[in-house]
């Protein structure tokens, strides 16, 4: 719709006219039409600052006064913000001149544009109202660009570019939005290497750093895997828009993705640190990140401190998650817990060989006893020969001999050549330590 310093021009000049005797209004009805005229440059959806005063000398027409006189109550219409009966009027003006003509389709086009789904009939008349050339410098480059707009939204892509770099010739402007839209143009066609020029152009003329430009060259270069240039704009966008959440996670990710693992650790824990990194999800990338880079220690605490919050899910695959961070930092104390609580949930028989091989480890052997117990009774065990001589010999520790003896027998007949021959060895020594202590064997 006309903005409102047009409505007022347009209300002030209809009063005008009315306060003039009848026999000088035809002669205020020209001058009011010059005024209208001029007034048509603020029309929509570009304004004349916008489209810019182009240095080309365009010679000038106006309406013919048939026509204008009608105009005049399109205008009546327009500003009363009655854009469909404005439209009705506007369609009855049957013009001739091809000026006429093109004003008549540039102001068509404009309306159409302002009402919702209308805007191929608004395309249809740009374009009529541009391939005329006719009209002056500020209505051309209005139309040129309002044409370029209508295109980009309806993603008449190709099309949109062509009007866009027609602006930009003929109105000498360098506006920085209509850069990134011709870069938007080309990523949207896939068009990805012809992304980064027009993106550049735009990022050099914005006065203050806008992202859009930015996030069309890292896509643009994502899509060609140019991983370095991806990480290179991507560094870019965090340290221009360090509020940016997205922007630290999604760099940590690039430097993954081309395994600088220290610096996509780096990355993630300064976004940490700012509060950035929340989600169930970002916790556990980051963990997964310490225990990559070493630092199983870091990781097994900020596991453990969201799963006591509840923001991560307390399960069996978190659970020995964590156990495996407090095992590969040799903290085989929280480990055994940790895998002892993970196996408990479904009865785990790997989880509960691993708690009870550690166990025995540390010379915990009547814990080591009831962990190999559940392994083997699980129905799911690897490792179950192991199992079976690893609880004779917790058994033998407690001197629990006869137990001891009769789980080494078993472990002797496992199959495992391995497994055989050490527990042979140790029947001998069970054995004999039995004798040695006066004790029954069997």
């Amino acid at each position: 719709m006309l903005n409102y310093s047009t409505k007022i021009i347009v209300k002030q000049i209809r009063k005008l006219i009315g306060s003039v005797p009848g026999a000088a209004q035809g002669l205020v009805q020209g001058l009011v039409l010059a005024l209208l005229l001029s007034c048509t440059a603020l029309l929509p959806v570009v304004n004349a600052t916008e489209a810019g005063a182009s240095d080309q000398k365009r010679k000038s027409y106006t309406l013919s006064q048939r026509v204008g006189k009608k105009m005049i109550k399109v205008y009546d219409l327009y500003a009363a913000d009655k854009l469909s009966s404005a439209i009705k009027m506007a369609l009855t003006i049957k013009a001739k001149k091809p000026y006429d003509k093109a004003y008549l389709n540039r102001f068509l086009g404009n309306m159409y544009a302002g009402q919702s789904g209308q805007s191929k009939k608004a395309i249809n008349y740009l374009k009529r109202a541009v391939a005329a050339d006719i009209l002056s410098t500020v209505e051309h480059g209005a139309a040129l660009r309002t044409l370029a707009d209508l295109q980009m939204q309806q993603r008449h892509y190709k099309s949109a570019i062509k009007r866009y770099r027609q602006w930009l010739k003929f109105s000498h402007k360098t506006d920085p939005q209509v850069w990134v839209r011709i870069a938007q143009a080309h990523l949207e066609l896939k068009q990805y290497a012809q992304v980064i020029k027009p993106a550049n152009r735009a990022i050099a003329l914005f006065a203050k750093p806008n992202k859009n430009p930015y996030l069309l060259k890292l896509s643009a270069y994502f899509e060609r895997k140019q991983y370095r240039n991806t990480i290179k704009v991507a560094e870019k966008l965090v340290a221009l828009f360090p509020q940016q959440k997205n922007y630290w996670l999604q760099l940590s990710q690039f430097y993954m993705a081309n395994e600088q693992y220290k610096k996509a650790l780096s990355t993630m824990h300064l976004a940490y640190l700012k509060g950035f990194v929340t989600s169930a999800s970002e916790i556990k990338l980051l963990a997964q990140l310490y225990r990559h880079n070493n630092i199983p220690h870091r990781s097994a605490v900020l596991l453990d401190k969201h799963i006591k919050s509840g923001l991560i899910s307390r399960n069996e695959r978190m659970l020995n998650t964590v156990a495996r961070s407090w095992h590969q930092a040799k903290e085989l104390d929280r480990a055994i817990d940790y895998y002892g609580q993970a196996a408990a949930i479904a009865n785990n028989g790997e989880l509960h060989y691993k708690q009870g091989m550690l166990a025995f480890e540390l010379e915990n052997y009547r814990l080591a006893i009831t962990s190999l117990k559940r392994a083997i009774a699980s129905r799911k065990l690897r490792q179950r020969s192991n199992a079976v001589m690893t609880l004779a010999q917790a058994y033998f520790y407690v001197e629990n001999y006869t137990l001891a003896y009769k789980k080494m027998q078993l472990a002797a007949g496992s199959g495992n050549a391995r497994v055989v021959k050490n527990a042979k060895l140790w029947l001998k020594h069970i054995k004999a330590t039995a004798l040695s202590n006066r004790v029954a064997y069997r």
